[in-house]
């Protein structure tokens, strides 16, 4: 990684392969399962950041034969990797299970989208920070996924290049006003409360 050519931040490019499932619920038909995501490319950025929100369309279409028993859908996002959130990245990469957290949103009827679909693909995110406020909306489904191969290790490149932990700094007391309080007595209150 170069990081003289990053600025502000740097955006990776994801292709992201879900799958809907077929299910025996009473409640519901199907369910959504991320089956792979794949790299694509990164690129130094100071201009405008794409926004989510990609529709997630059909890899290949059911048989004429009846439905399928599970459908590929795929789309391309980005990650925005921001210096800012470098110690959400190292938080990440230092838990017992590093992962990736891809969100997905059922469209609203009454969104216009250019091409008919189901899922949106809102967010690919490696901060579990951003990620728990999204959780606790509840409005759209988080699937997490391990952080492994050549992400991990771009991630961790990341954070050792833009990661600068905060030292602790033991606070030292004020004997000067220690010793003026002792001259004067000390706190009267203290002294009330034990006598």
């Amino acid at each position: 990684m170069t990081h003289e050519k990053m600025d502000k931040h740097i955006l990776y490019g994801m292709r992201v392969i879900c799958a809907k499932l077929s299910v025996d619920n009473p409640w519901i038909d199907h369910r959504w399962e991320v089956q792979d995501i794949l790299p694509q490319r990164w690129e130094a950025g100071d201009g405008e950041v794409p926004l989510g929100y990609v529709p997630l369309m059909p890899l290949h279409q059911p048989s004429s034969q009846g439905r399928a028993e599970s459908q590929l859908f795929i789309a391309d996002i980005q990650i925005d990797m921001h210096h800012a959130e470098a110690e959400a990245y190292a938080e990440n990469l230092q838990s017992s299970d590093p992962a990736i957290y891809i969100v997905l949103r059922p469209t609203d009827e009454e969104e216009e989208i250019e091409e008919a679909c189901e899922m949106m693909l809102v967010e690919v995110s490696l901060s579990p920070y951003s990620i728990q406020d999204i959780e606790d909306c509840g409005e759209d489904q988080v699937i997490k996924i391990p952080l492994v191969g050549m992400l991990k290790a771009f991630v961790s490149e990341f954070v050792e290049t833009f990661y600068t932990p905060d030292t602790f700094v033991k606070r030292k007391r004020d004997k000067a006003r220690i010793d003026e309080d002792q001259k004067r007595g000390g706190d009267k209150r203290i002294k009330k409360a034990f006598h």
